[in-house]
């Protein structure tokens, strides 16, 4: 094998192991509904986990997909620690009744919707590795999404 070649194999090598790193979005649960774009503006999704910065603004917007008709949409967020989902408080968890979400209630069936949302980490909020999970429900409390994904807290 030649020096190229071997150069070559291990460069392949490399971005195998690289990109296997890279954290996905994934679901948990969605059930009357899916979700087909995130984006949160501390991730690189090239990252083993998202990153998070204490004392700092995150941006989030997400596209979904109802696969009902929907009148109200509660959104609802964990930290997941141990398989043990604890509860993140939520400044504004009715997102038909926030104007700055993007969401007009009542959604229709199978219409994409983009919802944003900016919150702020607070400097107190303890630095460490969790999963992060994400749900949007109806008012029938159906999941209409469930996104989970793996977050550092720095």
């Amino acid at each position: 094998m030649t020096r190229k070649n071997v150069g070559f194999l291990l460069l392949c090598v490399l971005c195998c192991i690289i990109s296997s790193l890279a954290f996905v979005f994934e679901d948990c649960g969605s059930e009357v509904g899916k979700f087909s774009d995130i984006i949160i503006s501390s991730c690189d999704p090239s990252e083993e986990k998202c990153s998070i910065n204490r004392d700092s603004k995150v941006h989030v917007s997400m596209k979904f997909t109802p696969s009902v008709d929907v009148n109200n949409v509660e959104a609802k967020a964990f930290g997941v620690l141990l398989d043990v989902p604890v509860p993140f408080p939520l400044e504004k968890p009715e997102i038909c009744k926030d104007p700055d979400s993007g969401v007009k209630c009542p959604l229709k069936k199978d219409v994409e919707v983009e919802y944003k949302v900016t919150f702020f980490v607070e400097k107190t909020t303890p630095a460490l590795s969790l999963d992060v999970m994400w749900e949007f429900r109806n008012e029938k409390d159906e999941k209409i999404t469930c996104v989970k994904f793996p977050a550092k807290i720095k």
